[in-house]
């Protein structure tokens, strides 16, 4: 959620919208939480009683993230400005379902107070609607900027295939599966394969599992990456995979689609809208293993299928979710709600 803010901040939109980011939220003791938390909200009120905010754009993913943001979207709305509420959590549906009735119509009232509920996706669009039918949701996919790089270089002969998950390591996320996919791939196949892993989490619990798996000597743990050094991961890579339980609109695969890059994935969230099977990629079901392995398989002994899918990723991220797609979308948003406020 933080790199889609970061994104606009860089797109240059906040300076163009007079935008001033509040984090109401910060890792740390819970007392530290507790007081960013109020002075991001004594913040937002002090500028609603001093009429400075024409538009409150908030982003929230569920659980606590979702509750402390709405206690800002309700104070908004008792002001009469418009609010846009971005949902970027990849396991609402998961959240809100498991809430007791009397919060999953509070949920559904925000929802509906709002001026609009920005999603990742038309699944996250059908979902939000069945909770909050009044509720008026827009899709706003997220977008990457697009790197300088036509064609993904040849793959070098007898060169290892090059394997590339980035995110938080554990369960959730599909590591595991992963992890035994690889180990089922490589005896599937004689192409030499390796898989880089970057990302924090459960790491030492991942290094057990490859160890186990016997497959220790063919999987990099990376540790967090980010900056160059994960772009550099981008270029490199052959395949990205991410087998997640649960997403929104993936980052990290519309990176590594604009770096041509195929990628295999799972059928969750907005990713089967965004890789087309067989085209852009693979897909399959969550935590099917032998599904996983035999796309590996299959990617590691066709290079030229992995050129043709990384090709045609990068033109659909081009054409769908580039800056020059999605940002003036978003400000064209902005223009709607502030004008239909001054005309109030």
């Amino acid at each position: 959620m933080r790199a889609v803010v970061e994104g606009y901040r860089a797109s240059g939109i906040f300076k163009r919208w007079s935008v001033d980011w509040i984090a109401p939220h910060v890792e740390g003791s819970l007392s530290l939480r507790l007081r960013t938390a109020a002075s991001g909200y004594f913040t937002l009120l002090k500028r609603l009683f001093g009429g400075q905010v024409a538009l409150v754009h908030i982003h929230a993913a569920m659980r606590g993230s979702f509750w402390r943001k709405s206690v800002f979207a309700v104070t908004a709305c008792m002001f009469r400005v418009p609010v846009i509420f971005h949902m970027h959590g990849s396991e609402t549906d998961k959240f809100i379902n498991a809430q007791p009735e009397i919060l999953r119509r509070l949920i559904a009232t925000i929802l509906r107070r709002v001026s609009c509920v920005v999603v990742l996706s038309s699944s996250w669009k059908t979902y939000i609607e069945g909770v909050s039918p009044s509720a008026r949701v827009v899709i706003l996919p997220n977008y990457v900027p697009m790197p300088n790089v036509a064609v993904k270089p040849a793959h070098a002969d007898g060169a290892p295939v090059t394997f590339l998950f980035l995110g938080a390591i554990g369960t959730r996320k599909g590591v595991y599966p992963m992890l035994e996919a690889f180990a089922k791939a490589k005896r599937m196949s004689s192409v030499p394969m390796t898989l880089r892993i970057g990302g924090s989490g459960e790491l030492e619990k991942a290094k057990q599992a490859a160890i186990s798996l016997g497959i220790a000597d063919s999987v990099e743990f990376l540790g967090w990456v980010v900056g160059d050094a994960k772009l550099k991961l981008l270029e490199e890579a052959d395949v990205y995979v991410l087998p997640s339980f649960h997403e929104g609109l993936p980052v990290s695969i519309l990176e590594a689609m604009s770096y041509g890059v195929p990628v295999l994935s799972t059928r969750v969230g907005g990713i089967p809208e965004l890789v087309r099977e067989g085209l852009d990629g693979y897909l399959v079901e969550a935590g099917k293993v032998d599904d996983l392995a035999d796309r590996m398989a299959r990617l590691a002994a066709d290079a030229a299928l992995r050129r043709a899918m990384g090709a045609s990723g990068r033109e659909r991220v081009q054409a769908n979710y580039s800056e020059a797609m999605v940002v003036p979308a978003l400000e064209a948003l902005y223009t709607e709600l502030t004008t239909q406020r001054r005309a109030k």
